[in-house]
């Protein structure tokens, strides 16, 4: 689109946000009794947790992304009545002083999953991946960035089930991989061809586990 920068995070800041969340998850401690709040009570607490960990001085970018509330979005510049509701959008200063863009640099959508289960594998795809896929969000970034909060089984488990799903639908080139980024089983990746003529779009995956207890 002319006048915007199309923004495209390089692999060290996929990186480090992917950890963020991953610190951040930990220290939410989500249990399944907590789960059963919902998934808007997760990601709240996902958010806080996240910046507790840019705050710890523990993780080397901590006062380079600032985690924002959830907020109401446009998809693009011209829609003037807002089309989305991003869960965690993430500012990069590097990124702002830059190109000095101030919608998010990077958007985290979240969704709960588990592998067994075909509805939420479904709705894992359709009400996430696919708003980035369509341009609803993100469609001036190359990344997109997913949390599944998994109530059931492991990341495999999960991937299993959100691959089976695709490829039902007869979208088997988009499965998930492990991530090439970050070496860790709970990281993952895909690849999308929009709906919209953009190029395409590789979303990070990060499939998070309850906290075991109450």
């Amino acid at each position: 689109m002319v006048g915007r920068e199309y923004i495209a995070l390089a692999d060290d800041v996929v990186a480090a946000i992917l950890v963020t969340v991953r610190e951040g998850w930990a220290l939410a401690a989500i249990d399944g009794e907590t789960a059963l709040e919902g998934e808007v009570v997760m990601t709240e607490r996902l958010r806080d947790g996240m910046r507790q960990a840019l705050t710890s001085g523990t993780l080397a970018w901590g006062k380079s992304f600032i985690v924002a509330l959830g907020m109401e979005s446009r998809s693009t510049p011209d829609v003037m009545t807002p089309d989305g509701r991003t869960d965690i959008p993430l500012y990069i200063v590097e990124v702002f002083l830059r190109y000095a863009e101030h919608d998010p640099h990077a958007i985290i959508e979240c969704k709960r999953l588990d592998g067994s289960d075909t509805y939420l594998c479904r709705e894992y795809v359709v009400e996430g991946v696919d708003r980035f896929r369509s341009g609803k969000y993100a469609e001036n970034h190359a990344s997109g960035f997913m949390a599944g909060y998994l109530l059931g089984g492991d990341a495999q488990s999960a991937a299993a089930g959100v691959n089976a799903y695709l490829g039902r639908v007869k979208r088997a080139d988009e499965q998930i991989v492990l991530s090439p980024v970050v070496a860790h089983p709970a990281f993952w990746r895909s690849e999308h061809a929009r709906t919209v003529e953009r190029p395409a779009i590789a979303i990070h995956h990060a499939l998070l586990g309850l906290t075991a207890g109450s």
